[in-house]
């Protein structure tokens, strides 16, 4: 879970990137349109004091002193970005979902009458390359990365897994 969830939040945030990026193009065309429009305001404002023959007839001909400029209309963030953010978020909240259900029901069995601590004793024979079975063999943590251990049929390869015996 944890693999995914690293793998999942990293999607997440190139995505986050990208949009970022699109939110700052588009902030900055919706900024030059503003200016624009508040060009044409004040210019308008000038001339609204203007007898209203002249006024039409000014503004037959264009504003005095501005320059017709089209600001580009920002495209709409593209359909396939759409899917992959809603589904990024999707399995996201899933994650998210999965991992506090699996901390409640490890509560829950901690809590249990007879079902706390117990002492354990790992395998290392079984223990995935991704694994880290202390010396003293009682404990396990994931490492950073694939150790290179000797290849043997007990050994999990496919998950990060590590057989036990109580005791």
């Amino acid at each position: 879970l944890r693999e995914q969830e690293g793998v999942l939040l990293a999607q997440l945030n190139g995505v986050h990137g990208r949009l970022t990026k699109e939110r700052r193009k588009y902030v900055s065309s919706v900024s030059e349109r503003k200016s624009l429009l508040a060009t044409l305001v004040a210019e308008i404002e000038k001339k609204r004091d203007q007898p209203v023959v002249e006024f039409l007839t000014v503004r037959l001909r264009g504003p005095a002193g501005c320059e017709v400029a089209k600001a580009p209309i920002p495209e709409p963030v593209s359909p396939e970005l759409w899917r992959t953010v809603q589904s990024l978020t999707e399995t996201s909240q899933l994650v998210v979902d999965a991992v506090a259900k699996f901390k409640g029901k490890a509560k829950q069995l901690a809590d249990a009458p007879g079902l706390g601590c117990m002492k354990v004793t790992l395998d290392p024979e079984t223990a995935s390359p991704y694994l880290i079975v202390s010396k003293d063999r009682k404990t396990v943590h994931l490492g950073d990365g694939e150790q290179n251990l000797p290849d043997t049929p007990k050994r999990f390869t496919g998950s990060p897994s590590v057989l036990g015996s109580q005791g």
